[in-house]
């Protein structure tokens, strides 16, 4: 059996090979992986949110991720804006 990094389930073979690649991307490649790994996350999380409450708009549902994310604080000030600019979403999002 091949020996495992203590505390992970990554063989230390696999690990150097993983840590080799990532030196070799450099920091531009390694920033530009993880933006882009970042994107799939809240698209995944975003589309998550979406087949819970298909009722929603996509206005509603941007408010419902902040809030989940960041906060029911920051998505009411958020709200508070879109409403004082004119920007408003045509349904509620809270769910709580």
């Amino acid at each position: 059996m091949a020996k495992r990094v203590p505390g992970n389930d990554t063989s230390r073979g696999a690990a150097a090979a993983k840590l080799a690649v990532m030196r070799r991307m450099g920091t531009g490649g390694r920033l530009r992986a993880g933006l882009r790994f970042s994107r799939s996350m809240i698209a995944l999380s975003r589309a998550a949110l979406r087949s819970r409450n298909p009722g929603l708009d996509e206005d509603a549902l941007r408010l419902l991720w902040i809030e989940e994310n960041y906060g029911a604080d920051l998505a009411r000030a958020m709200e508070r804006h879109q409403k004082a600019v004119g920007w408003t979403s045509t349904g509620t999002f809270s769910t709580r």
